[in-house]
């Protein structure tokens, strides 16, 4: 009887996660990006609310082959909370040696090791190829409104590319004497 009782009261609640406490309702939110009349794969987009009691819930994702983001709030919720957003692109690029693969948490002293020396000895030049406008919120144009009833699938275009470098990302080898982390330079 407990079995039965238990099974009953599960699928009544249901298999899925249950959402943080005062996380408004989300409604399926699709935003595909164009550059240039194109559509722009693999950019972060970013809704950025005008209600700042919805700051507390981020909404964004990233774009497919054909430009378009599935919205996600707070990184795993499907959709966005209704109201009104401006829009935040940004892509970047690399050049020069590919930009190493962290080998994640259960890598090896040796693995973190190679990795490390990657970053510290790679020639690679990042750039960010939205123009600097439609990064930010307090410059972006772009802007949609997310309704409760509705499709709310939007396409923005963020126009032609830019290139600007990422001096933060970027890395150029010196040249000198590799230094494992975790270890004395002496």
């Amino acid at each position: 009887m407990t079995c039965i009782t238990l099974t009953t009261m599960l699928a009544m609640v249901g298999c899925g996660e249950s959402r943080p406490e005062g996380m408004p309702e989300t409604y399926p939110t699709y935003v595909t990006i164009t550059q240039g009349g194109t559509p722009l794969a693999d950019a972060t987009v970013v809704l950025f609310p005008e209600d700042s009691t919805l700051a507390r819930w981020p909404v964004g994702g990233m774009t497919d082959e054909q430009g378009t983001a599935e919205m996600l709030t707070s990184t795993k919720y499907a959709g966005a909370p209704a109201g009104t957003y401006k829009v935040i692109v940004n892509k970047t690029v690399t050049e020069g040696d590919p930009m190493p693969k962290h080998p994640g948490q259960g890598a090896t002293r040796d693995q973190i090791n190679e990795y490390d020396r990657a970053l510290k000895t790679g020639k690679f030049e990042m750039y960010k190829v939205v123009s600097k406008e439609f990064r930010a919120a307090g410059t972006t144009t772009l802007s949609v409104e997310v309704s409760a009833t509705g499709e709310n699938k939007f396409t923005e275009d963020v126009g032609s590319p830019v290139k600007d470098m990422d001096a933060q990302a970027t890395a150029a080898s010196a040249g000198g004497t590799y230094t494992p982390m975790g270890t004395d330079p002496e």
